[in-house]
């Protein structure tokens, strides 16, 4: 079986707030992760990162339904992502544009479903729904409020406007590679065929701290920025 050695950082970029919420735990074969990038206050992603712990027996696309039905009393919204990894079997589970990459081999995956307006699907599916594009995003003419992501933890005044709460799911095999999860503060930055370069010859602490520092101190991106890593390889 893989060992597991992993690592989360997340560091307040130049936002008036820090809404990012993570969880990262990993006990014997078993690693669960998420992050939970929060958007018109800090409530829901607050609400899920301590609620996911007791959703360990789950799948990560069930825990992040739970999560999304629980969430539905509070307001505000966040994307998330949610990994479980049970030694080589992978799930991953995302709402929004945080995603998660599979680096193996040299090569990078981005194994999560991008749920903004530039993702044809979602744009043709909100429009549907009665929302108005403006830019990169949804508008809810009723309230005048614009949201980037389509889908969501809850977000209750954008569900008339096709913001959903549908979850997104893959499964797959990991061996001997490396899992790199964040929220868009990173990944609107860098692009995924640029990972194996921070992971090279690192550990997942080193190439967390990297990738923060890339995205915050070197391209200067505008938002929250939330990573985490995590290395696996075979006995």
């Amino acid at each position: 079986m893989p060992r597991m050695d992993a690592f989360a950082l997340g560091r307040q970029g130049p936002r008036a707030t820090m809404e990012d919420r993570h969880v990262l735990s990993v006990s014997g074969q078993t690693a669960w992760g998420a992050v939970f990038d929060g958007h018109r206050g800090p409530q829901v992603a607050d609400y899920a990162a301590d609620a996911l712990p007791r959703l360990f027996g789950l799948s990560a696309a069930d825990a992040l339904r739970d999560l999304e039905a629980g969430s539905g009393r509070l307001r505000s919204g966040a994307c998330a992502v949610v990994f479980r990894l049970d030694g080589e079997d992978l799930q991953v589970a995302n709402l929004g544009d945080a995603e998660l990459a599979v680096v193996e081999g040299g090569e990078a995956t981005i194994v999560t479903e991008a749920h903004r307006v530039t993702n044809p699907r979602e744009r043709q599916r909100v429009l549907e729904a009665g929302a108005v594009i403006d830019g990169p995003y949804v508008m809810n003419l009723a309230t005048g409020n614009g949201l980037m992501p389509t889908r969501s933890l809850w977000d209750a005044d954008f569900r008339r406007v096709g913001i959903s709460g549908e979850v997104a799911e893959w499964r797959g095999r990991l061996r001997d590679g490396w899992i790199v999860a964040a929220c868009d503060g990173l990944w609107d930055v860098l692009e995924p065929q640029e990972l194996p370069a921070f992971l090279e010859q690192a550990t997942p602490e080193i190439a967390a701290r990297r990738l923060v520092q890339e995205a915050l101190g070197v391209r200067s991106s505008y938002d929250n920025v939330t990573v985490l890593v995590l290395r696996t390889t075979p006995d």
